[in-house]
């Protein structure tokens, strides 16, 4: 497998950066990372995080519209796009080499100089509030949504819908935004990855990256205070025009930063993270209730948690759950090493399929350097899940899945 040789540094506003290079490959990623997201987002502006990540393309001082930016895009062909989630946002392009240096300088004027036009912002609320609508109309994509609203405690701070709702969203003035921007966007919270072919430019792609990215202002820890518990209510349940029920049922788990996330990875893939999972084929092969069955389960620095998720035939609703929550309640005492092997060989194979492309490294090296401000290499966190041992993922089946820690959301 590939093991490039990182070069990071920092410039002296505070923003890191990193240089991945992939020898051989036709593509090259800047992808700009900010710690910005739902997480941090204060009741009355839930959904503002998403909100900004929109308005980002919407026109700058140098290129004055949508439309602009859009073609620039497009006129050398390339993959861009941004996501916002709990804890951060991103932002990126994939182009040619000979592109690298424009990456770099669009992706900074979008975010360095956006000038939220009130047009484009009023424009912006209604596709915003059709994505919402487009969530709760697909419960298959919608109903991740609800589970976290239903896991985790409403706070003052904390949005864990990262959508936010229809009314927080058509809420949101251009001052909210700005202002938001202002206060949160932070040099020191932010990290600049360039992956692939880099030739003999490294010294060259650095200066670029100081050249576009050295006017971020750095700021002291803004980010507000966020505090999270696990909700009190065990079920949710909505009622739609379905041909099928949606289900997610899970139990609170590990954080993003345990170190015993990796034998919880384990687990989680064999109960449910490919399609010889214990789930997958009692589900779907013996039962014959599903299409679709998989794994929804995510760790924040504060709290995780572990599930799964189906659309299955309404009449088999009740019998489904019940033979999910018996896997998750037996799977301590039924699994056997096979299971682990299996599961450390598929995140083996599924690790070298994704090295092939520059956008995996740029995400995998900047989600890490941003959240836990360290550089981790892949082949090193497949070393961990090789090194967990039986007794450990047996450990902590017993400790997390429990009858009372069920927590369930049925869309029907």
């Amino acid at each position: 497998m590939v093991d490039p040789k990182y070069e990071y540094f920092e410039l002296s506003n505070g923003v890191r950066g990193c240089l991945v290079p992939l020898e051989g490959l036709s593509s090259v990623t800047v992808q700009v990372m900010v710690k910005i997201g739902s997480k941090y987002e204060e009741r009355r502006l839930w959904g503002i995080s998403h909100f900004l990540e929109h308005m980002a393309f919407k026109g700058t001082k140098k290129r004055k519209t949508a439309t602009e930016i859009s073609k620039e895009f497009d006129r050398v062909g390339s993959v861009h796009n941004a996501a916002t989630s709990h804890e951060h946002t991103e932002y990126y392009v994939k182009t040619s080499p000979e592109h690298l240096e424009w990456g770099l300088e669009i992706i900074s004027d979008m975010l360095l100089n956006p000038t939220f036009p009130e047009k484009e912002l009023e424009k912006e609320l209604g596709v915003v509030v059709e994505e919402i609508n487009m969530y709760e109309d697909n419960p298959m994509r919608g109903i991740g949504g609800d589970f976290y609203n239903l896991m985790y405690k409403p706070k003052k701070v904390g949005c864990w819908n990262v959508l936010g709702t229809k009314e927080t969203v058509l809420s949101i003035k251009k001052k909210d935004l700005v202002d938001f921007r202002d206060r949160y966007f932070n040099a020191s919270e932010m990290v600049v990855i360039v992956s692939g072919d880099l030739g003999n430019k490294a010294k060259e792609v650095k200066s670029w990256v100081k050249r576009y990215f050295s006017s971020f202002k750095k700021k002291k820890d803004v980010l507000p205070k966020v505090v999270m518990e696990f909700g009190e209510e065990r079920e949710l349940k909505k009622k739609k025009k379905l041909d099928q029920a949606h289900f997610v049922l899970g139990v609170p788990s590990v954080t993003r930063v345990d170190d015993r996330r990796y034998a919880m990875r384990l687990l989680d893939v064999v109960l449910a993270g490919n399609t010889s999972s214990r789930l997958y084929q009692r589900i779907r092969e013996k039962m014959g209730a599903a299409y679709y069955v998989f794994s929804v389960s995510n760790s924040l620095e504060e709290a995780g948690f572990v599930g799964v998720q189906a659309g299955v035939t309404k009449e088999k609703l009740n019998e489904v759950v019940r033979a999910a929550k018996k896997e998750y309640l037996n799977i301590g005492s039924g699994i056997e090493k096979e299971d682990i092997f299996m599961a450390k060989e598929y995140l083996s194979g599924r690790l070298a399929l994704a090295m092939d492309r520059t956008d995996f490294w740029a995400d995998f090296v900047g989600s890490r350097l941003l959240l836990e401000k360290k550089l981790t290499k892949p082949l090193e966190e497949l070393e961990k899940y090789r090194k967990v041992e039986m007794k450990e993922v047996k450990k902590l089946a017993k400790e997390f899945f429990a009858e009372e820690e069920f927590r369930l959301v049925v869309v029907s």
